[in-house]
Order: C-alpha cells, then sequence, then structure tokens
C-alpha cells in the first residue's frame, strides 16, 4: 500500500507545464517530496488527538478515527530489541540507504593516507544512523575500516588503492515514537521515569522482577531491570517513513528516464495522494516562484483541513 512516486512526479510536472508555469528536476522534487510526506506523517497524531474529541461517527466507512488509525497502521512494527550493555538498543534502522558518497578515480596520494571524509551528510545525520563502507563492492569489517558519527571521518585498516573505489552509505534511524515493551512475548514490561525508578528499586515489595520487569527509557535506549534480563526483548514502535526518490538514468538527449529499480514510493495510504501533489505543488511554486501556484495550492491545503477537522 503506497503511492506512486513516477505518477506524483508526473502529475506535479503536467499541472506545472500546463501553463508553461516552469520545472523542477527530479532531485528538486525528491527533497520535496519528502519534505511534504514528512508533514503528512507529523499531523497523524494531532490528528487523531483532535478526533478522539469529538463524538464518534458510527458510519463504516466515514469513521476518521477509524481511518486515521488506518493510515498509522503503516507504520507500526514490533521487532527485537538487540543488546548492548547495559541497554537495548531500538530496532530503528532503514532498510534503505537514503545518503551516499563515493571516493573514485583518485588523484595519486601517499599509500599512508587512509582517512576520508564525508561531505555529503552532516554529522546531526549520521547520528543513530547505521553506516556502510564498502571498498570495490565488498563491505568492510570494523577490522577493516571505521567510521566517527562525530567527525564524519573513515579511516581505513590499512590505505586502499589509489584507483579502487570507496562507497560509504547512511542507513538513517526510522524511529518515531515508541508503543509497548514485552519480555518473552508474554510479560509487559513497564516504563517509569527516572525520579520513579530510585523509589521502586529501594523498596523490596516493588523492586523489578522477572515476572514483573521495568524499564527507562532514555536516548532512544531502553536500560531493563532486572538487570539479569539481557534477550528477548521485543518492541512496538510507530517508524518513521522511507524517504522517497524519483530514480532516473540520463538519456542520449540529457533527459531523466524513470528507473523503478533505484526509486522509492511514498510510503503513506493511498486516500493521501491529493494532498502529497498539493504539498508539492506549493513548494514548487516557491522553487520557480510563481506566486500564483502558491496561492491556489495554499487555498486547496486550507480547505481540506477544514473540511477534515471540522
Amino acid at each position: 500500500m503506497a503511492i506512486n512516486v513516477d505518477l506524483v512526479y508526473k502529475t506535479v510536472l503536467l499541472i506545472l507545464n500546463q501553463q508553461q508555469r516552469g520545472y523542477i528536476t527530479p532531485d528538486e522534487f525528491n527533497k520535496v517530496g519528502n519534505q511534504v510526506q514528512q508533514g503528512i506523517f507529523e499531523r497523524y497524531a494531532s490528528d487523531l488527538n483532535q478526533q478522539l474529541r469529538i463524538p464518534e461517527n458510527d458510519s463504516e466507512y466515514a469513521n476518521r478515527v477509524k481511518n486515521l488509525e488506518e493510515k498509522i497502521d503503516i507504520f507500526k512494527k514490533i521487532d527485537p530489541a538487540v543488546y548492548a550493555d547495559p541497554y537495548f538498543n531500538l530496532p530503528s534502522i532503514s532498510s534503505v540507504a537514503t545518503l551516499t558518497q563515493t571516493f573514485s578515480n583518485r588523484l595519486p596520494n601517499l599509500p599512508t593516507n587512509r582517512v576520508f571524509i564525508i561531505t555529503d551528510w552532516s554529522v546531526a545525520q549520521s547520528q543513530g544512523s547505521l553506516i556502510k563502507i564498502f571498498l570495490n563492492g565488498i563491505e568492510q569489517t570494523i577490522a577493516q575500516a571505521t567510521f566517527s558519527t562525530t567527525t564524519n571521518i573513515v579511516t581505513f585498516t590499512t590505505a586502499p588503492p589509489t584507483f579502487d573505489v570507496i562507497l560509504v552509505q547512511l542507513y538513517p534511524s526510522t524511529f518515531y515514537r515508541l508503543g509497548t515493551v514485552i519480555h518473552k512475548d508474554t510479560t509487559l514490561v513497564q516504563m517509569v521515569e527516572r525520579n520513579e525508578f530510585y523509589l521502586i528499586q529501594n523498596s523490596p515489595l516493588t523492586a523489578a522482577t522477572i515476572s514483573q520487569p521495568i524499564f527507562l527509557y532514555e536516548e532512544e535506549r531502553l536500560q531493563v531491570f532486572p538487570s539479569t534480563i539481557t534477550s528477548e526483548i521485543k518492541v512496538s514502535y510507530i517508524k518513521k517513513p522511507d524517504q522517497i526518490k524519483w530514480g532516473y538514468i540520463t538519456g542520449g538527449l540529457g533527459q531523466y528516464i524513470y528507473n523503478p529499480p533505484t526509486s522509492t514510493d511514498f510510503e503513506l495510504h493511498p486516500s493521501e495522494q491529493v494532498d502529497v501533489i498539493t504539498g508539492i505543488l506549493l513548494y514548487s511554486g516557491v522553487i520557480i516562484q510563481d506566486p500564483t501556484i502558491i496561492q491556489v495550492a495554499s487555498q486547496q491545503i486550507q480547505k481540506e483541513e477544514i473540511n477534515e477537522k471540522s
């Protein structure tokens, strides 16, 4: 269940070109598309909270709470958390690399040159992400190459030959909101705040046990008690949508040709397609500096929001 990225891009181009208003490149579309998708996704929680305060509609297909929950269900996941003493790391890494940097056809350098600086993304983007390093298509182990998330520097143990191809990929964290934590598929692990934790653990009657475990949730990591629990923890959570991408190859005349294998669709519910297109048109009006498109798109978005929330 997704929205086809090629259909959205071609629809946006059709509307923009209908009156010769302008053009946005695939790279511009990808950046704008991701911004629009994230904005729609971020609204779900507040929209659901608002609808829960309104008397429920018993209609089978017009129940707004039910329809919103259906949109959110796309992003609900449950996966094992990986233990790294003394914490459990959340299962929140995307399966799709969203940023890459290649070092190829490098000029001759000293054999001792083992350091390569990533400039295609920021240190902030590296935080919480998985970084993979490849040399001539072979993924490198920690013993072969390391990456510092505080400096964005790749360091090889042995300097690669001058004309070898180095590829570095970033797999971002997709975690958005924590749900339920379960031990051994049956026992609910109760979340406590730091100030409650000390009071609970200092009393023999309330201290955590295997049958009544607790956890602290800080810096997107779980610390489970009793500390003898080091495995079989599963986490339900809501993930962020994957980054969209209209992938392409360049034709003989320099034109952009859609390439499905390198593309990623919008992960939103199909009912959001009109909102996605309208949102992209709004940003497109800014890019091509056309106030008419901005005005029309803004009015349409405002009209739909009033209708959905009234």
